[in-house]
């Protein structure tokens, strides 16, 4: 080996070591916004998953995860229209004094993720400054709003807005994934919560992707009056109806039960009587509403751990040289 090779991986070598020692991994972050309740969790860089806080949202918060469309924002004052553009920079700085410039919509949802991002802060003791964020209602209003108030608190996305549903499957996905040669695994997700339910179908294919199958994963059903009923009207159409990845044997590989009601044990007789019995007693049950954000703050942390992280997603201005989670730099300033 010559001289110049071996100089050139001890310099890589030597290159991945600086970085570990002058970026250490920081904690994960997630939010997850529900039809009822916000919850945040982190994952540390120990390996261990905590589950921070539950707040519940307010009734226009409810009202809002609810409604089919966002609500139009009125006329605005010749102020707030010269500083809307620079909203999510000012509101750190002015707070309450310029909240009325924001929609109700998005006061709403402020209301829930500003005390999720104070009790994070709280048990770090200092700042924040990325995190990742998942929606149970996985529409574009509901997305565009929970994004502008993580900017609006002066976050930034590590990840791309995941649907819950599918950040549930992920959590739960095995270490033993479908071989090259074989189908992709489908799986029935169930969300069964005090004031929703949801069914949706996903695949687990090769190297452990998962997909949701077009047509078949939606947004909860929210305030329906008999859930059991309508839990089982939907599964019955699946089964009737199956997309191309079930047949012809229409199999589904596993169930995944998850919510807040997910123990529920009427609910698990029901889905005896649809499903092979087998598949429900096998079925892979949710122990937390926490369990998809621990997933999601894992996620994020693996995420913030690569060499190009902090090249491609910018923290808010000075918001790490406040903070002692991430590398020391004065470059923001």
């Amino acid at each position: 080996m010559s001289l110049k090779l071996v100089f050139v991986l001890l310099v890589a070598a030597l290159g991945v070591s600086t970085h570990r020692l002058t970026h250490p991994r920081a904690p994960g972050i997630a939010f997850r916004l529900t039809p009822d309740y916000g919850v945040a969790s982190i994952y540390l860089k120990e390996g261990l998953s905590v589950p921070v806080a539950h707040v519940y949202g307010s009734a226009q918060y409810q009202a809002f995860m609810r409604r089919a469309t966002a609500t139009e924002s009125g006329e605005q004052s010749s102020l707030c229209q010269f500083i809307a553009p620079y909203l999510d920079y000012l509101t750190p700085l002015f707070g309450s004094a310029i909240g009325s410039c924001r929609n109700q919509d998005a006061l709403s949802v402020l209301s829930v993720m500003q005390p999720l991002k104070a009790a994070v802060e709280a048990y770090f003791g200092t700042n924040i400054c990325f995190s990742a964020l998942s929606l149970d209602v996985y529409e574009e209003s509901k997305r565009t709003v929970a994004q502008e108030a993580l900017g609006t608190l002066g976050l930034r996305q590590v990840l791309p807005t995941i649907q819950a549903a599918k950040g549930m499957v992920l959590a739960y996905r095995p270490v033993a994934v479908p071989k090259f040669e074989e189908d992709p695994w489908v799986i029935l997700a169930i969300d069964h919560s005090s004031h929703w339910y949801n069914v949706g179908l996903f695949t687990i294919g090769e190297a452990g992707v998962v997909d949701p199958i077009p047509g078949f994963v939606n947004s909860p059903i929210i305030g329906e009056n008999n859930q059991l009923e309508g839990l089982e009207r939907n599964i019955s159409h699946i089964l009737a109806n199956p997309p191309s990845e079930m047949r012809p044997q229409a199999r589904i590989h596993r169930v995944l039960l998850y919510g807040d009601d997910a123990k529920n044990e009427t609910v698990r007789a029901e889905l005896e009587k649809l499903l092979d019995p087998k598949l429900v007693r096998d079925a892979w049950v949710s122990n937390s509403v926490f369990d998809g954000a621990n997933f999601t703050a894992y996620t994020a942390h693996m995420r913030m751990d690569t060499a190009d992280f902090e090249s491609s997603v910018d923290a808010a201005w000075g918001c790490k040289w406040r903070s002692t989670l991430y590398r020391e730099t004065r470059d923001e300033l």
